[in-house]
C-alpha cells in the first residue's frame, strides 16, 4: 500500500476499479484497513474491498468475484495518517508491509509484488534506514547485487548509482558495478521481455563522453572496459555514446535498454516520454517486484486528483511477467 498519508491508497482504489486488473490477476493488498476505508469512503466508483482474518481461506477470497481482499497489516489511527504528513508510524507501516509482501514472495504464495510509492524520510525516522524499496527488498531477499529498471512503451532505464548524492556518483561508479549493471540488464531483458538477443546501449558520465579525457576519464578508465568485458561474454553492448543524444536514438527502438550511470540520467528522458505510465521494475530479486515511478505527492494526497496509471502499469506488468515466469492464467 506504500506509505499511509501519502496517494498509495488512492491510486490502488482506482487502479483495481479498472475491469482489466480482474482479468490478468488475482491482486492481494497488503497495508491498513483503516486507512484504505477512510480512502474508499463508499463510493461508487472504487471496488469493495473484504478484511482477511486470521483463519480465513486467503486462497479462496482472492477468487471472489467482485471484491478485493486486504491483508491488515497495520492499524493507524486517522490522526496517525493525515493525508500529507510523514509520520514514524506510517514509515514503520510501510516497511511492515513491504516485509511481508517479500516473504510471501520468497515462499512463493505471491507470484509477484507491485509496490504503491513510499516516504524515504518516514521509513528513515521510523528506524529503518534504506534510501528506497529496492536497497530494502535486496536486503530482504539476500541479494546485494539489484537495480532498477524503469520501463516504458519508448524506452528502458537503467541506472549503476541510485539514490545517492550527485557530488558521490563519479566516485560510487566502477568497472565492476557497471558490468554487474549491463549483464543484469541484458539477462533481464532476455528473462523477462523474451528478447532473443538484447541490445544494450550505455551512456557516458560526462559531457560529450568525456570527449578523450578533456572533460573526465571516467569512460576511458571504467566504462568503455566494463563495456569491452560484458561484450566478451557475448552481450551486445554498445557505448559509452554521449547521453545527450542517446536517448534520442533508444526512443526510436535502435536499443532496447540504455543503462545510465546515475538516477536522474535515466528518469529525466523517462519520464518526459512515460511520465504517467512509466514503471519500475527491480532486477536482480528472486521474484518479480515492479512499483510505480513516482513518489507520495504528499502534496495532493487525499484531494482525489492522484493519476493510477502508473499503479495500473505497475500490477498489469507484475502480472504478465509472472505468467511468463509461472505459466500461471491468473497470477
Amino acid at each position: 500500500m506504500g506509505d499511509p498519508a501519502g496517494i498509495g491508497p488512492e491510486v490502488i482504489l482506482k487502479a483495481l476499479a479498472d475491469p482489466v486488473i480482474r482479468k490478468v490477476a488475482r491482486p492481494l493488498i497488503l497495508g491498513d484497513w483503516g486507512v484504505l476505508q477512510r480512502t474508499h469512503g463508499g463510493k461508487k466508483k472504487y471496488p469493495r474491498l473484504i478484511c482477511w482474518q486470521q483463519g480465513r481461506p486467503l486462497l479462496s477470497m482472492l477468487n471472489h468475484p467482485s471484491a478485493f481482499v486486504v491483508y491488515p497489516l497495520s492499524s493507524l489511527a486517522p490522526r496517525e495518517s493525515r493525508h500529507g504528513i510523514s509520520s514514524k508510524a506510517g514509515g514503520h507501516s510501510a516497511f511492515s508491509y513491504i516485509r511481508v509482501a517479500a516473504k510471501l514472495a520468497l515462499s512463493k504464495v505471491a507470484d509477484a509484488i507491485a509496490t504503491a510509492p513510499i516516504s524515504k524520510s518516514s521509513l528513515i525516522d521510523s528506524g529503518h534506514d534504506y534510501p528506497g524499496h529496492t536497497e530494502l527488498l535486496a536486503e530482504l531477499s539476500g541479494n546485494a547485487e539489484c537495480r532498477m529498471m524503469l520501463v516504458g512503451a519508448k524506452l528502458r532505464v537503467v541506472p549503476v548509482t541510485g539514490h545517492i548524492r550527485f557530488t558521490k556518483i563519479a566516485r560510487s561508479l566502477t568497472r565492476e558495478n557497471i558490468q554487474a549493471t549491463v549483464e543484469l540488464t541484458h539477462h533481464s531483458l532476455k528473462n523477462f521481455f523474451g528478447i532473443s538477443r538484447p541490445r544494450v546501449a550505455v551512456a557516458a558520465l560526462n559531457p560529450h563522453g568525456g570527449e578523450a579525457g578533456i572533460f573526465g576519464v571516467e569512460e576511458i578508465d571504467l566504462i568503455a572496459p566494463a563495456v569491452k568485458s560484458a561484450r566478451r561474454k557475448g552481450i551486445a553492448a554498445l557505448g559509452p555514446f554521449p547521453a545527450d543524444s542517446l536517448f534520442y536514438h533508444a526512443a526510436r527502438g535502435d536499443y532496447d535498454a540504455v543503462v545510465c550511470m546515475y538516477h536522474d540520467q535515466g528518469l529525466i528522458p523517462l519520464k518526459l516520454h512515460h511520465f504517467f505510465g512509466g514503471v519500475a521494475l527491480t532486477l536482480g530479486l528472486p521474484f518479480i517486484r515492479t512499483s510505480v515511478d513516482h513518489g507520495t505527492a504528499y502534496d495532493i494526497a487525499g484531494s482525489g486528483k492522484a493519476d493510477e496509471t502508473s499503479m495500473k502499469e505497475a500490477i498489469l506488468l507484475a502480472a504478465r511477467l509472472a505468467r511468463r515466469s509461472t505459466g500461471k492464467r491468473k497470477p
